[in-house]
């Protein structure tokens, strides 16, 4: 794979996260050092990308980013070790070219806010904010308020706590928030939305030193508890390494869901999800009870990587079909689903700055 074209440098430091917008028209880089700053580029008609702008936004490092949904307006939200997100609205008018209005500030966390994720937007529903910090609570935050400066806060959940599917246990609100040394080095923390909304709000998440990724349900009413609906745990035989990262797919008409993670021994995995019901939807063999399961149900159809170098990101492109990882080698590997159902490395390709050609393309 070729190299296209290289972000303006700017940062002091490491960068943590990068992500797109909606359209894929403007990227937006935070970066994890004594900068704290968020900076934004915009895609020129020539195809480079230019910096739009940038601020300081928290008081400590930032972690994550993620842009809203186009129906919520253009929206930002960052995640830092100041225990805080921030919500950022981008200005208009006369005021285009400075720094992003601050909406909101996000507390509650009693550790480093590890990610940020805006839920899927529904035409007139609330925009939602899922946090995961690692005090190992999962925090969903919504606002009816039009200009943003209210959020209200669900019933935190206690990831290790949580009921497993089935039971009638209430999820725990105030469960242990202290971490160990060993968990904050070692362990990881990551959350993902259904993009789906046939079935609700839901949303994978994983905490601490588990392999385990937990699949819950979030009710609409900020007052009702949340609901488990599927653990996933690794396979027999298989790596138990702490998870670092997990992505939901886009469904794009499939009757399945996928859900990929990766570990920090390097192991990647790809989990077929199908939601209850149905193997293939609802009126599929209406008459055979056998394929018509109650609960949600789940399979681990691909693992591969282990051994290799801490994987630092899962995620898929906008139609479900490719997933992306990268690793703290700095590799960028493209994995697709074979006809035979494997998934094949489609390419790879590494951060490194291209040979300088001179005149002459020496």
């Amino acid at each position: 794979m070729l190299q296209t074209n290289l972000l303006a440098p700017g940062h002091s430091d490491v960068v943590t996260h990068v992500t797109y917008d909606f359209y894929g028209e403007r990227l937006s880089v935070a970066t994890c050092s004594a900068d704290q700053k968020i900076k934004v580029f915009r895609k020129t008609q020539e195809g480079t990308w230019d910096q739009e702008t940038e601020w300081k936004a928290h008081d400590a490092p930032i972690l994550h980013l993620s842009f809203s949904h186009p129906v919520h307006g253009s929206l930002l939200a960052s995640s830092s070790h100041d225990r805080s997100v921030r919500v950022w609205e981008e200005p208009t008018g006369r005021e285009r070219d400075g720094r992003w209005i601050e909406r909101a500030v996000l507390t509650g966390a009693k550790g480093s806010v590890k990610q940020v994720e805006f839920g899927v937007a529904d035409a007139g529903s609330e925009p939602r904010v899922a946090t995961i910090s690692t005090d190992s609570y999962l925090r969903i935050y919504s606002s009816a308020d039009p200009s943003l400066s209210d959020w209200s806060l669900h019933q935190p959940i206690h990831i290790p706590t949580l009921p497993t599917p089935g039971s009638t246990d209430e999820p725990t609100v105030d469960g242990p928030s202290n971490t160990s040394s060993g968990e904050l080095a070692n362990g990881g923390w990551g959350i993902s939305w259904c993009k789906e909304r046939w079935w609700g709000s839901i949303i994978a998440s994983f905490s601490g030193l588990s392999p385990i990724i937990k699949i819950i349900s979030i009710p609409l009413d900020t007052s009702s508890s949340s609901t488990s609906l599927l653990f996933l745990n690794p396979p027999q035989s298989s790596s138990t390494s702490p998870l670092t990262s997990v992505s939901w797919a886009p469904s794009c008409g499939r009757a399945y869901h996928l859900i990929a993670s990766g570990s920090r021994d390097g192991t990647v995995r790809i989990w077929r999800i199908e939601p209850p019901g149905e193997k293939l939807r609802v009126d599929y063999n209406d008459n055979d009870e056998s394929d018509n399961h109650v609960g949600w149900k789940g399979d681990c159809v691909a693992e591969f990587g282990k051994g290799g170098a801490r994987v630092g990101m899962v995620d898929w492109n906008a139609t479900g079909t490719t997933l992306t990882t990268t690793d703290d080698e700095g590799v960028v590997r493209i994995y697709k689903p074979t006809y035979a159902r494997s998934w094949k490395l489609l390419g790879q390709m590494t951060a490194e700055e291209p040979p300088y050609e001179g005149e002459n393309g020496q």
